[in-house]
Order: C-alpha cells, then sequence, then structure tokens
C-alpha cells in the first residue's frame, strides 16, 4: 500500500525539502525512447512517486509550485539545446488532456495545475498557456493496465485539436507528471502534426 499511497511523512518531507532547495537532488529519470520527451525524475524512487501522487491526487500546492520552478528550468535548458529562441517569439504551453469523466470525478487536471505553475515562473514571458488546445474524446482504459501492443490502439483517435486554437507553425511545448512508454505523448504529438504544429516537445515531472 505504501506503494499506492505514500506515507504522508513522505510528502511532509518533499515539503521540508522544497522549502530548502533540495527537491533538485532527487534521483533523474532515464529515458531515452523518443527524443521529444524529456521527464526530470526517476518515478522508481519513493520520494518521485509521493511527489506525483501528492500533486496529482492531493493537488498538493507547496509541491505543485516547486514542480512548476523545476519544470520551468528543465525547459529553458532544452529549448536552447533546440535552438528555438531565435526564430519564434512565444511557444503554446498545453496540458495532456484527462477526459471529461475524470476531470468531473477529480475536478482538476494535474497536468493543467503543472502549467499554472511554469506560467507563474515565466517571467520572460515566453509561453502562451493555452488549457482547451486538445481534448480527449474518448475515455480510455488506464494505460498501466494494458500490454505494450495494446496501449498505441487505446489511444488512437482520442484526442482532437479545438477547431478554435490555430497551431499551424506554432512550437507545441506539452505537459504531464509521467510519461511510461510515451504513447500518450507520441498519438498527441502525431495529432497536432496532422494540423499543422511545427515543432513538439513533451515534459513530464517523471518516468
Amino acid at each position: 500500500m505504501d506503494f499506492i499511497f505514500p506515507k504522508e511523512e513522505t510528502v511532509a518531507s518533499l515539503e521540508k525539502m522544497a522549502d530548502t532547495g533540495n527537491i533538485h537532488a532527487l534521483p533523474s529519470a532515464e529515458f531515452d525512447n523518443y527524443s521529444f520527451i524529456h521527464p526530470v525524475f526517476n518515478y522508481r524512487d519513493r520520494r518521485v512517486r509521493a511527489l506525483v501522487w501528492a500533486i496529482k491526487y492531493k493537488r498538493n500546492n507547496k509541491l505543485a509550485e516547486v514542480a512548476g520552478e523545476i519544470l520551468y528550468e528543465h525547459i529553458l535548458g532544452q529549448l536552447e539545446d533546440y535552438s528555438l529562441f531565435d526564430n519564434q517569439k512565444k511557444f503554446i504551453l498545453s496540458p495532456v488532456p484527462i477526459s471529461k469523466k475524470k476531470m468531473q470525478e477529480k475536478g482538476f487536471n494535474q497536468a493543467e495545475l503543472l502549467c499554472e505553475k511554469i506560467v507563474e515562473n515565466d517571467t520572460g514571458n515566453l509561453f502562451d498557456h493555452i488549457t482547451d488546445v486538445l481534448e480527449k474524446t474518448k475515455n480510455t482504459a488506464p494505460q498501466t493496465t494494458l500490454k505494450k501492443g495494446e496501449r498505441l490502439e487505446n489511444l488512437k483517435s482520442a484526442f482532437v485539436v479545438n477547431p478554435k486554437i490555430n497551431v499551424s507553425g506554432k512550437t507545441i511545448i506539452l505537459i504531464d507528471d509521467v510519461v511510461t512508454t510515451g504513447a500518450t505523448i507520441v498519438e498527441i504529438k502525431r495529432t497536432l502534426k496532422e494540423a499543422g504544429a511545427k515543432k513538439f516537445i513533451a515534459f513530464t515531472l517523471a518516468h
């Protein structure tokens, strides 16, 4: 049960780490499945799991704030590597959407919460945070319950681009809490590219 519901003392410890600026010391993710997906922390670490769950299910504001700060720094570093600052003034910052049913159950989207915290750190005004670039039109089965070969099929046509949002020629920065195999993000990339997006980069808090 500790794996699924980390003890509150772990969360308290993480909050202390947030106060002292030590959350950066959590173990880094190792993910090389796709070059356009950049996770920050290693989900196998108990404290990282607690961090994700506190944000995802408890909406822990303190930990969400520090996660947003860390993600913002991570994004800046990658954008410099991609050499994108010179040819585009603004980047669209988009959360991975959840289904309407899931939104009704939870009351919030943790990826959108992370986007909000990233924008709070965006002193350079680099991002247009648009919450409804994408819509999840299928209430898909949880990816973790499926075999690897079933995951892409599960997500097929699960996302659509909002016709009111022009993504043509734009760079999309996608945010989520966790990437596992990358199937969800790959499907979103395909959807956005078909709508005319020029560049696509994804960042997650953990893998």
